[in-house]
């Protein structure tokens, strides 16, 4: 009777343990499919003048005339350009 008792414990003890972790993971679950990822960070493309490849705003090498901004890729095609071989 005890023996009964004790393995009817062990049990139970043992299905309390798999509904918990069973519970645990399906909220983990919902919660990786609750988050929306956040705002993707654009960037706009600039062509350069000289060997119009496209390159981000932010990586471009700048200068400006007559109230414009022009935008190249490299030192080389800036130092190009200012010399006037735009091709």
């Amino acid at each position: 009777m005890i023996l009964r008792v004790l393995l009817l414990t062990i049990l139970l003890y043992l299905v309390f343990i798999l509904v918990r972790n069973f519970a645990a993971s399906v909220a983990r679950r919902k919660d990786r499919l609750d988050r929306r990822p956040g705002p993707v960070k654009t960037e706009d493309l600039v062509q350069d003048p000289c060997c119009h490849r496209y390159i981000s705003e932010s990586e471009a090498f700048k200068t400006s005339l007559n109230d414009r901004t022009f935008y190249f890729c490299s030192r080389e095609c800036l130092e190009k350009f200012k010399t006037g071989g735009q091709s």
